[in-house]
């Protein structure tokens, strides 16, 4: 069976010998981008999430990166001497942080204006996607081209000047105006390709869940949610029904399912395990250098699982957080066998239901600060190839969380993401999760921070705006076959921070907008 290691280097088993973490492993000074910014726009550099920055070449798999903020200088670099784009989550006016990215650059000791060169890189992503959605069909509207060709302008202004208050200035603008020129492009790719779906078929028959945890049984406001989704995902905790090794407690879980069967909602299992740090039960760890016993216990739960609710089931997601460091120290081959045997499990126990697998942060943002890991678009085309038969691919993206996240992109680099996966040949299931809140969240059961949004916007207005962006978006693409909200409600035990649909106020305004969504387009 093939591996591959982060960089996407392919290996076969028998020949494979060292981890990536095993690996000797030095960051010189040869790979060293150097950016600068004018001193009235220092503080702007501060708010930004400069510690996430990252370098990455033309694969879009970031490498290890090193980030030092001096003053009005960034000093990014990496141990290869190649062309590079930076990617910064920066402050942009009207609309808090977003995820920028240069052009391709070469390392050289002369620092770049910063501010210029993420224009630039702005510039070029969305004047390329319009030209190549002008080809296929695309109506642009004449509020986007004036948008964009101000923007233009205003970056033709500042290339002309050295870098100081006036190249700043109208790089500035230029970012400003060009984030909402890709908004508008997103909702206009999204208006005019879902109208097609619907022209074909007057209903689209994407699945669309909510997750429920499943030891939380029969959900809060069970009429609300059958009014925003026609399927139910249900998140089995291996923590939560095997606390100590050989136990077992199904009976929430059981009311899930029992519920979700009673409303005649179709079940999205999974993951059956998430391997992320805190959803592990704590004996696994004690298991840590012994690969065989923690392969045959994981082994065991998933058919003990897929027998108790084979026939109520209509996909597996047997697991999750693989592809990402943790604390369960694995070589790419334990991963990749571990990975394949998860679903060979699931197949021999239900032949019948499709399979899918899911993979955490697709974009791989956790390589640019881990020596371990693997590239996740590597790591899923390795098992697709595998001769599983996977039905398809899970991408999560959880935008706004700090650490089990991504930073906040548009939703026109989502939807790139998408595409970038979609050549996999596989039919996709997207989680996401957007917060609603930046305070602290007792019930959430993953401690995370979340990323403070524009400060001029209330969180549940900024949850409604990127979600309901990213929702068209995903329906508008025909290889999303499903769309799964990861998280229903905030005034009971659940996942991730504030990403609930029901407050302690009552119903989010993004509740509403998924039951419009179900009414008016699914089945």
């Amino acid at each position: 069976m093939p591996v591959i290691d982060r960089h996407g280097c392919f290996y076969f088993l028998p020949t494979f010998r060292t981890t990536v973490s095993q690996r000797p492993y030095r960051l010189s000074l040869m790979g060293q981008f150097i950016f600068d910014v004018d001193d009235a726009q220092q503080p702007l550099l501060t708010q930004a999430l400069w510690p996430a920055a990252y370098l990455s070449g033309v694969e879009g798999v970031p490498w290890h990166t090193l980030s030092r903020l001096d003053g009005c200088r960034l000093t990014v670099r990496r141990d290869i001497d190649d062309s590079a784009k930076l990617f910064l989550p920066l402050p942009v006016n009207g609309h808090g942080i977003s995820s920028l990215n240069t052009c391709s650059l070469r390392p050289r000791q002369q620092p770049y204006p910063l501010l210029l060169e993420l224009a630039r890189g702005s510039l070029y992503n969305v004047r390329n996607q319009s030209d190549a959605w002008a080809r296929s069909g695309l109506q642009l509207h004449d509020e986007f081209q004036s948008l964009l060709d101000d923007a233009t302008q205003h970056f033709l202004d500042a290339s002309g000047t050295s870098i100081g208050w006036r190249q700043a200035t109208h790089s500035l603008k230029a970012l400003e105006l060009l984030e909402t020129a890709s908004h508008r492009l997103s909702d206009e790719y999204s208006t005019q390709a879902i109208a097609y779906r619907k022209h074909r078929d007057t209903r689209l028959t994407t699945l669309m869940a909510a997750e429920l945890p499943g030891n939380g049984g029969i959900p809060n406001h069970g009429d609300d949610y059958k009014s925003a989704f026609n399927s139910v995902a249900v998140r089995i905790s291996w923590k939560d029904i095997e606390p100590q090794f050989g136990g077992g407690d199904f009976s929430a879980t059981d009311a899930t399912f029992d519920w979700a069967s009673q409303q005649g909602l179709r079940v999205i299992a999974g993951p059956l395990i998430d391997f992320q740090a805190d959803s592990l039960p704590d004996w696994v760890y004690l298991m840590e250098g012994q690969f065989h016993k923690l392969l045959d216990s994981a082994n065991q739960y998933v058919e003990r699982i897929v027998k108790r609710y084979k026939g109520r089931v209509q996909l597996w997601n047997p697991a999750s957080g693989l592809n990402l460091p943790g604390r369960l120290r694995l070589s790419d081959e334990q991963v990749m066998q571990l990975a394949s045997t998860l679903v060979q499990s699931v197949r021999r126990q239900d032949p019948q239901t499709p399979v899918i697998f899911s993979v955490d942060q697709p974009q791989g943002e956790y390589l640019a600060h881990h020596r371990d890991g693997l590239s996740p678009i590597h790591f899923a085309d390795t098992l697709a190839r595998c001769g599983l038969g996977l039905a398809g691919l899970g991408v999560e993206m959880r935008l706004g969380y700090s650490d089990l996240g991504m930073p906040p992109r548009s939703s026109l680099a989502i939807g790139q993401v998408l595409d970038r996966w979609a050549t996999l040949g596989l039919p996709l299931l997207l989680h996401f999760a957007v917060p609603a809140d930046i305070t602290a969240d007792p019930l959430a059961t993953r401690a995370c921070d979340v990323i403070a949004a524009d400060p001029n916007d209330t969180p549940e207005a900024r949850q409604l705006e990127t979600a309901s962006a990213i929702l068209r978006v995903a329906l508008a693409k025909p290889f999303v076959h499903a769309i799964v909200w990861e998280g229903w409600d905030d005034t009971a035990p659940h996942t991730l921070p504030h990403a609930g649909l029901w407050g302690a106020s009552g119903a989010r305004p993004l509740l509403r907008y998924f039951q419009r969504i179900r009414e008016e387009l699914l089945t």
